[in-house]
């Protein structure tokens, strides 16, 4: 095949105008102009693989919402393309086979097949025929149900009661697994007379945001609030912890980005009585600040207070194919969102399966940052002149006035 002067093949028209643009496409996407942005990190990475990694809250903090202003580049300077990373696929509740039953010791112990199937689950709901009942369930797991090969997943509280706060809860939360067999071990209850198993990506385990915290006493309550160190960091729940052994009592969430101004966010009632704690508060906050006030009426202060934030995981991923370590850059506002295949790509082809997690690194000025030309006018950039002018106006007018009236008299 013959070669242009420029080294490539000679094809016809139509087929030469696809390669061009092909190539202006790949030079138009690994330019980015790294003076625009002010923060900047690295990210160390696996080559050869997709990557993941948790935001900050500095990144919340600097970059736009929705990280438009977010761009990445490779060792080569070439700009990875990246998205938030997509929701697991649901698995609705499916009643699943008991095969074996026990009691010993207080323990009521059942044997859970799901049958043949791949699908990845996370949680268990319990059939328990008492009316009123607290206590615990243990949940393992195994491929293949011989004695000996379970895991330990996970413990969890489950209960029964009524009164001022009516409450039951039966499910049993575990790390998302495709095990088979689940074996489930209950105390508390007189038995299990059936379970379904499902998957609900929307409600996610919550992890603890880091936070400084302060208490505050006012008449009649007890105020509470997190500086999460950053704007804009997201919180999914509160949670109010006590070591007092008994009560019920109103809470109020509120949040705010400046720590003076505070809009509401949620609220709830938190209780703990017969070995039963409803101690979260589910809110949609992206503050810096969040100040939870907890009503005592006329009881005490609750004992050893512990006030915490909680959100989901919100990863990014990155495209495979490119060179790491790679740079983060953000804090441009102003700049336009990025446009990628990559983001536009069903959950199935960006190859999260094979995904690797990457450390980020601290956070840092960028030292090729340069603040964007002033376009304002004189007076825009200029105010206390403006009001300057206008008062003087003001002035001069009301003196003309005075003197026209005395001239008159």
């Amino acid at each position: 095949m013959r070669t242009s002067a420029c080294g490539l093949p000679e094809l016809r028209d139509e087929r030469r105008a696809v390669v061009v643009a092909a190539f202006v496409a790949v030079g138009l996407a690994a330019q980015v102009e790294t003076s625009e942005f002010r923060y900047t990190r690295a990210l160390v990475a696996p080559p050869g693989v997709p990557v993941t990694f948790e935001p900050d809250g500095a990144m919340y903090g600097h970059a736009s919402e929705g990280f438009s202003d977010f761009r990445v580049v490779d060792a080569d300077d070439a700009q990875v393309p990246w998205r938030t990373e997509p929701l697991p696929a649901a698995v609705p509740p499916r009643a699943v086979a008991l095969v074996a039953r026990g009691e010993f010791d207080g323990v009521v112990s059942v044997v859970l097949d799901r049958g043949a199937t791949t699908e990845v689950i996370d949680r268990v709901e319990l059939e328990v025929p008492d009316r009123e009942f607290v206590g615990e369930v243990e949940i393992l797991g195994s491929s293949t149900g011989i004695e000996g090969s379970y895991a330990a997943l996970s413990t969890t509280p489950i209960y029964a009661v009524r009164g001022a706060v009516a409450a039951r809860s039966t499910t049993a939360l575990f790390p998302s697994t495709d095990y088979r067999y689940r074996l489930v071990r209950a105390r508390g209850v007189s038995g299990i007379d059936g379970a379904t198993v499902s998957r609900d990506p929307l409600q996610p385990r919550l992890d603890v945001v880091d936070a400084a915290s302060s208490v505050r006493r006012r008449p009649r309550a007890t105020v509470v609030t997190l500086d999460l160190g950053f704007p804009n960091v997201p919180v999914d729940a509160v949670e109010v912890r006590s070591s007092t052994d008994t009560f019920v009592r109103r809470a109020v969430v509120e949040g705010s980005n400046d720590g003076t101004t505070f809009a509401p966010l949620g609220g709830a009632e938190v209780a703990r009585y017969r070995g039963v704690d409803l101690d979260r508060i589910r809110v949609d906050g992206r503050q810096r600040y969040v100040r939870v006030t907890i009503v005592n009426g006329d009881d005490a202060p609750l004992s050893s207070l512990r006030v915490r934030a909680l959100a989901r995981d919100r990863r990014l991923v990155l495209a495979e194919g490119f060179a790491p370590p790679y740079r983060l850059l953000y804090g441009a506002p102003g700049l336009a969102a990025p446009a990628y295949d990559f983001a536009r790509l069903p959950a199935g082809a960006i190859g999260l399966d094979r995904a690797r997690d990457a450390d980020l690194g601290r956070e840092t000025l960028n030292e090729d940052f340069e603040p964007p030309a002033d376009t304002r006018t004189f007076f825009e950039r200029n105010p206390n002149v403006v009001n300057g002018l206008l008062v003087l106006a003001a002035i001069v007018a009301a003196v003309g006035g005075f003197l026209a009236l005395r001239r008159r008299a």
